[in-house]
């Protein structure tokens, strides 16, 4: 095998490769290595961690002789990164010491290699479902309900990013038991391709964010997300992702949702996450607890740690006149704040008794027609 590139064609797609790499517990392991295949005229770079498989293909690049190999991804990522963009970068396989000779004008480094037959492959199972949305929205969707899912290990559910399909709309849910992302989008011509006329699967959070990285943000140029029974596919823009799904029940969380809204408040975005976060430096660490008071044309903020050490403040808010009291996660409220995009006034949601709030911009859609909700369950301070 030998190739010349232009370090500046391969570097973000191997970056992206190298980051699925090296994340399997056994650092033995053959997946610690990037498969590098030059063949057909074009190179193409695979990373797997056996739950998650990236594959991008580069098209620039000159092939002498082809050929398939794998090398360490920390490794190539390290020596490539600390190089010139625009240099030209000829890799060379050196059979006899099973090594790959990286070389520029004035530096070469010899790496060892692996076989490519011992790379795993991801076994791919019928198609069960496609859903075609827009890059961008697909990307707004993931971007706008990420930050909700659990780090936690205790709820498989709760680690994912939850898609719903019926009816021609798409809604995506994200929560962690305290906090809950609803996020929808209508979808042109999109069906159901099994006789209930729903479908539902739980893409995983690497999944959902190595995707988020590979779409892009002003792309109206569709994406198909292909599932089947136990995983996820697509292919877009040189890349080709596929992961295991999370394979569990999901509760029916659209009865956290309130039926009815009995009092709501507009607040100004930026001006409120500004204040909330003076006033939660002396919250609780247990809960980073802040309690709001609206009334009286205003919103009145406290907060409290256990030293007794309190923190307060105020801000101007005329759609305030009845009086709501409930304390609410500082860093829940301004991960919300800064998730709403378009729209520099948020409401303010509440039901009866108040039990949590519900947060959503002002503006119905955002400019790429999704909608989204946020609920915060109130905490004791």
């Amino acid at each position: 095998m030998n190739f010349t590139v232009l370090l500046s064609a391969v570097i973000k797609q191997l970056g992206e490769v190298a980051s699925i790499a090296g994340s399997a517990p056994n650092k033995e392991d053959i997946t610690q290595n990037i498969l590098i295949c030059a063949e057909n005229g074009v190179l193409t770079l695979k990373a797997t961690n056996y739950n998650i498989e990236l594959i991008t293909v580069i098209n620039e690049v000159t092939i002498e002789s082809e050929g398939r190999i794998t090398v360490n991804a920390k490794k190539i990522k390290e020596i490539l990164g600390n190089l010139d963009p625009n240099v030209l970068v000829n890799f060379e396989y050196i059979a006899d010491k099973a090594l790959l000779k990286i070389s520029t004008p004035v530096s070469n480094f010899e790496i060892r290699t692996r076989a490519a037959d011992d790379f795993p492959s991801f076994d791919v199972e019928n198609i069960d479902q496609t859903i075609v949305v827009q890059q961008k929205q697909l990307k707004n969707l993931i971007d706008s309900s990420i930050f909700c899912v659990s780090n936690e290990d205790f709820r498989d559910y709760l680690k994912g990013i939850r898609l719903e399909l019926m009816n021609g709309k798409l809604d995506v849910f994200t929560s962690d038991g305290h906090r809950m992302a609803v996020i929808e989008l209508k979808l042109e011509g999109q069906t159901v391709q099994n006789p209930s006329g729903t479908f539902g699967a739980i893409i995983t959070k690497s999944c959902a964010q190595q995707l988020s990285k590979i779409l892009e943000e002003s792309a109206e140029s569709t994406v198909t997300l292909q599932f089947t029974k136990n995983a996820v596919l697509t292919t877009c823009n040189n890349y080709s992702l596929a992961s295991k799904l999370i394979n569990c029940g999901y509760p029916n969380v659209r009865a956290i949702i309130p039926k009815s809204i009995d009092k709501s408040v507009l607040v100004p975005k930026d001006e409120l996450s500004a204040l909330i976060k003076q006033i939660s430096v002396l919250s609780s660490k247990r809960a980073n607890g802040i309690t709001f008071n609206f009334g009286d044309g205003l919103v009145r903020f406290r907060a409290e740690n256990s030293e007794h050490e309190v923190s307060t403040g105020s801000m101007p808010l005329p759609g305030a006149q009845d009086p709501i009291e409930i304390s609410l996660n500082a860093q829940y409220v301004r991960e919300v704040l800064g998730a709403i995009k378009g729209s520099d006034n948020v409401l303010f949601c509440f039901g009866n008794p108040i039990i949590n709030v519900l947060i959503k911009p002002e503006k119905e859609e955002n400019e790429c027609g999704v909608k989204s909700s946020y609920i915060i369950s109130k905490v004791l301070i």
